[in-house]
């Protein structure tokens, strides 16, 4: 063997080593994990965070263990959260779920989360931050439903699929189940919120506008607030892909048909749907990168990201955001252009579970000062309106 191929190799384990020594290091070390796995609430400390196993028919779309995560607080308030992470919406994007090793390599990072990834508790700041003095929600309660089925939290359907070299997979979309499952657990150990914040991120924020309605209906005597931030996806797939490939059985279970503009759809729904006095609130970041990305991806758009394509997505998503306002009346939005990238021309995805929860400002008004009045000061505004061609609003 050369001299020069030894040294290649011996460099090439060198560098393996690194890897897996770093990785090792991340996992033990920085990697968050819930403190204690248990059932029971009231075995929990305050703010630490528990991870209660379902069991019967909850499954993520690759057959792994699905489960929630709960902590507690020092108050009667408590926020039901639907996680983001993509979506499937035939073979070919649930062939190519987000993998670790697809941040690695670079590129497409993939469609949606088939697990739970074992650093997600890591990924979770902002409002989930409830032992923060700053962040509104301190003190409050919270269950953080996880996201691994690629279906908005609504499927019921278990697809055998191929892939593109003819290698068939399963897909499980058992979103409706996780669900059902999760507020069994929910119903049996939340007794009377005070108030109760339904909400969700990007895929969870249809999770959480879908199915507010069934759970402020359980708690008929509690404060009801129902946000979704960064949800908007436009696409005359919709409708067939949540009846034909999820099997959602939409309109038996929610009330409603699904739209091509279907978190519009929700949210018009809800206004009725939901108690009278819920407030209704969304935020979004007005060029949302990933967003647009997967609206692209969704509508079979093969052609550049510029500033053509940036534009008609904004466009979309202040018209969706113009027709709730217009029709609900206790709808509040917060529009923002902050983090806005020059070379790029788009915004960052998602603030409630990230540091820009607190970091986000936008004519003169943070993200969470904007939240913090409409839920706990009973002052709820809309911020943004800029950006829809509007006057802003008097605060009070």
């Amino acid at each position: 063997m050369s001299r020069m191929k030894k040294i290649t190799i011996f460099t090439g384990v060198g560098l393996l080593s690194v890897v897996v020594i770093a990785i090792v290091a991340v996992y033990a070390f920085v990697i968050r994990r819930p403190v204690t796995t248990t059932p029971v609430i009231a075995e929990v400390k305050p703010y630490e965070w528990n991870k209660v196993k379902l069991g019967g028919n909850t499954l993520s779309s690759d057959g792994s263990e699905y489960f929630i995560w709960n902590k507690t607080g020092e108050s009667d308030n408590w926020i039901v959260f639907f996680s983001g992470g993509g979506a499937s919406w035939d073979a070919q994007s649930a062939a190519h779920p987000i993998k670790l090793m697809n941040f690695i390599k670079g590129g497409d990072t993939g469609n949606y989360f088939p697990d739970i990834p074992f650093y997600m508790l890591t990924l979770l700041r902002g409002m989930m931050d409830t032992d923060n003095p700053v962040n509104p929600f301190h003190g409050w309660n919270v269950v953080y439903l996880p996201y691994s089925t690629g279906d908005f939290h609504i499927g019921n359907r278990t697809a055998e699929y191929r892939k593109e070299d003819g290698t068939p997979f399963t897909m499980r979309y058992n979103g409706s189940n996780n669900v059902r499952s999760s507020l069994d657990w929910i119903y049996a150990n939340v007794d009377k919120p005070e108030k109760l914040l339904i909400a969700g991120e990007s895929a969870g924020g249809f999770g959480a506008a879908f199915w507010a309605p069934e759970i402020a209906e359980h708690y008929k005597h509690s404060e009801i607030f129902q946000y979704s931030d960064s949800s908007f996806l436009k696409s005359d797939k919709w409708p067939n892909v949540i009846d034909q490939e999820w099997h959602a059985d939409f309109v038996k279970n929610f009330g409603y048909a699904p739209e091509a503009d279907i978190i519009g759809a929700a949210f018009r729904a809800n206004g009725h749907l939901l108690p009278a006095g819920t407030v209704l609130l969304q935020s979004y970041s007005v060029y949302d990168e990933i967003l647009i990305h997967f609206q692209n991806n969704i509508n079979d758009y093969k052609g550049p990201r510029d500033q053509r394509v940036i534009n008609e997505w904004s466009q979309e998503m202040r018209q969706s955001v113009s027709s709730v306002a217009a029709a609900v009346p206790n709808y509040y939005y917060y529009l923002t252009n902050y983090g806005l990238k020059a070379a790029k021309g788009t915004t960052p995805h998602t603030f409630a579970t990230r540091e820009t929860f607190y970091q986000a400002e936008q004519d003169g008004v943070k993200l969470l000062k904007w939240l913090g009045d409409a839920v706990n000061h009973h002052n709820p505004y809309s911020v943004g309106s800029k950006f829809l061609g509007k006057p802003e609003p008097a605060k009070e």
